[in-house]
């Protein structure tokens, strides 16, 4: 048996060791845990209010949790079980029917993967994956459920018939994931990846930076916006695209979720999960999590009232810009 079919058996028994343990707990029906992780989150949403995205709102979009089997989904004061829109492994915002809807796997489909595998690299910090860290996926995806529902990310608005149709299309052609293709296009090439880590330690000293020193926050912001336009006319404009995109979707819902886990789980917490490892390389799509969120963060700072007139038609970068110069103009 060669690796590759080696590779592929043993993802099959592991998948439907898996399935045999949640097609177990389906039966139960959804767990007293996954309602209060819900119910709490909910609650949560004064406080995310706070952070300044009009109309952002958790109760607008209905919550799927997937157990294996099932979808529970939470909405309008509601609980109904139902055949699953996606089997997932991981949460995301997803098209059913004409609208979008937030759909994660239950805690205890989550623990028996970490059971099996150990823990996954991302996703924990020093023990189990916790209720804080499931409320905070919840906003993180229902915040992409707000995007795409409000918003023409890039001037590009992308209905449920437009994802599917993609989704659609991807799974036909059999052509490379975006986060295949960002691994080829940028991590595989030493030079790009080399200076890409560069701009991800002025990000983080640029968020390091004392609060009352304006001045060298704007020295430093201006150093990177510098070395990244460099960096971009180096790659392919499908390249540029896509991580001006994913930043941008990506690293707002990024900044909304560690905002949740903050009040959830206080200061020291968050620091450990989000901060500390800021200037983290990782390949595909995760490093711009990392930099579109430390770009939230430093327009705080800036200008914080920045996401009274945000609207998604421009990536953060542009924004950063923006409030970086000391002419506040466009």
């Amino acid at each position: 048996m060669n690796n590759q079919r080696k590779g592929m058996f043993l993802i099959g028994s592991f998948g439907m060791f898996l399935m045999s343990a949640w097609i177990l707990t389906a039966k139960q029906g959804i767990s007293m845990e996954n309602q209060r992780i819900y119910q709490e989150a909910v609650k949560l949403q004064e406080k995310v209010d706070a952070l300044g995205f009009k109309g952002f709102c958790l109760s607008d979009f209905p919550v799927a949790m997937y157990d294996g089997k099932w979808d529970y989904v939470f909405y309008k004061g509601k609980v109904e079980k139902r055949e699953p829109a996606l089997s997932t492994f991981v949460g995301t915002a997803f098209p059913v029917e004409d609208h979008f809807e937030v759909i994660v796997p239950t805690l205890e489909q989550i623990d028996s993967l970490m059971s099996v595998v150990g823990g996954v690299e991302g996703m924990l910090i020093g023990g189990e994956y916790s209720f804080a860290q499931q409320k905070a996926t919840i906003w993180h995806e229902a915040f992409h459920a707000y995007q795409l529902t409000n918003f023409g990310i890039l001037g590009e608005k992308v209905t449920t018939e437009d994802m599917r149709a993609e989704l659609e299309e991807s799974k036909e052609s059999g052509a490379p994931s975006q986060e295949e293709w960002l691994v080829r296009e940028v991590d595989q090439k030493k030079g790009l990846k080399s200076k890409l880590e560069g701009e991800m330690s002025f990000l983080k000293k640029a968020v390091e930076t004392d609060a009352s020193d304006i001045d060298e926050l704007r020295r430093i912001v201006l150093e990177y916006s510098e070395r990244r336009d460099k960096r971009l006319k180096e790659m392919p404009k499908e390249a540029r695209e896509a991580e001006i995109r994913c930043e941008l979707t990506e690293g707002t819902a990024y900044y909304v979720e560690a905002s949740v886990y903050r009040l959830a789980c206080g200061d020291e917490a968050y620091k450990e999960r989000y901060l500390d490892n800021l200037e983290a390389y990782e390949g595909g799509r995760g490093k711009y999590y990392r930099t579109g969120f430390a770009k939230c963060l430093i327009l705080d700072r800036l200008a914080p009232d920045w996401k009274e007139t945000f609207d998604f038609t421009k990536g953060l970068d542009e924004v950063l810009v923006k409030y970086g110069s000391k002419d506040d103009e466009l």
